[in-house]
Parts: C-alpha cells; structure tokens; sequence
C-alpha cells in the first residue's frame, strides 16, 4: 500500500512482531482447539463403549456390534488428530527454529557491516545472502516434502494403533461375562471407563514413541 513507502524501519519491524505474535496465538490456538476435541471424542467413546456394554448384556448383539463401531470409529479419530498435531507441532518448532537463523544471520550481518575492512569480501557476503533469498521457493518446497514424509510415517503405525473391531468385541464379552460372574456373588457394580481406556494404549505408545522421534 502506498502508505507503508513512509514508513520508518522501526514501524516496520513492530508491525512484523505484532503479525509474529498473533500467528503463533493462532497456531496455539489451533493446537489448543485438537486437544479439546480429542477429549470430546474420548467422552463420546467411553459412552459408545458403555452402550455397547449393556446392548451385550440385554442380549442385543447387532445393537453392540454397532456402538463398538462408534468406539472404534471414535478410536481411529483421536489417532488421526494426535498424530496431525505433532506434525504441525514439528512444522511450528522447525520454523522458529528457522526464524532464530535469520536473527543470527542478520545479527552477523551487522556485525560484519560494521567491523569488514575489505569492501570486496562485503560484497561477496551479501551476494550470496541474496542468492539464498532467491531459493526461498525452493527451500518451501523442500518443506512440503518434508512434510509429506513425516506424515506418511507417522501413518503407516496406525496399523497397531487401534484394536479391530473383533478384538474389541472379545474384549468387551470378556468384560460382560466377568460381570455376570460377580452377580452370583455380589451385587453388580457401575463399570468404570478403564475398559475403554484399555482402547486407548496403542494411542498412548504411539504418542510417545512420536515425542520419542522429536
């Protein structure tokens, strides 16, 4: 815009750190919204589970067999969200980690400006940092295929992540038949979610095994 020309360099660089804020709110922001919806799919999971649980008991197989295709379906989501969320959170640390090089690259710039003696090794200095500028599309598209890559990876281990539904279905008669056990016995009790959390473990290794990777 024709008003930015009479901008000083100080307005500048404090506008820049107001739009370096506020994309790293809206990158937080991001992360903070896949976090809450991982815990409203969990909630919706235990409940399918729960449901699946009681349609077992009452005699209802293809009722259950139903809502374990929710747990499931709940399942595979939260696999999905975790794994997409520590990419981007591989992407934002890389790039801040790129915005640090800039500052030490204009840092040794000035530095250089300032003590340089020989005027031609000045010169050759910013030649090559403006050769660099002008690979910028490459290095983009350097990322995007680095991006590709970390995701396919992360993907491929979502084989052993999520139980299939047949070994949630024995999982789930195991539950229902030890219940009826214990009614012979003992007055039957509330189910806790420990059983759906048991869903749950191959998610949890593969998060670490993903922190692990960082």
């Amino acid at each position: 815009m024709l008003e930015d020309i009479f901008k000083s360099k100080a307005q500048r660089e404090k506008e820049l750190r107001v739009k370096q804020r506020k994309a790293r709110r809206q990158a937080e922001g991001s992360i903070d919204a896949v976090k809450e919806r991982v815990v409203k799919l969990k909630t919706e999971r235990d409940g399918a589970w729960k449901e699946a649980r009681r349609y077992l008991k009452d005699g209802q197989k293809g009722a259950s067999q139903r809502s374990l295709q929710t747990c499931r379906a709940c399942e595979m989501l939260m696999a999905k969200l975790d794994m997409k969320r520590w990419v981007f959170e591989q992407l934002i640390t890389k790039l801040e980690l790129s915005q640090t090089d800039q500052d030490f690259a204009k840092a040794l710039h000035s530095l250089n400006a300032v003590i340089a003696i020989d005027p031609e090794h000045v010169e050759d200095v910013l030649g090559e940092v403006e050769d660099k500028l002008g690979e910028q599309v490459d290095i983009d598209k350097i990322w995007e295929r680095v991006h590709a890559k970390e995701m396919t990876g992360v993907e491929t281990k979502m084989i052993d992540v999520v139980p299939s539904l047949e070994e949630m279905e024995r999982q789930l008669e195991d539950e229902v038949a030890a219940d009826i056990g214990a009614r012979k016995g003992a007055r039957e009790t509330e189910p806790s979610d420990s059983s759906a959390e048991k869903i749950g473990e191959g998610r949890t290794r593969l998060r670490k095994l993903m922190e692990d990777e960082k």
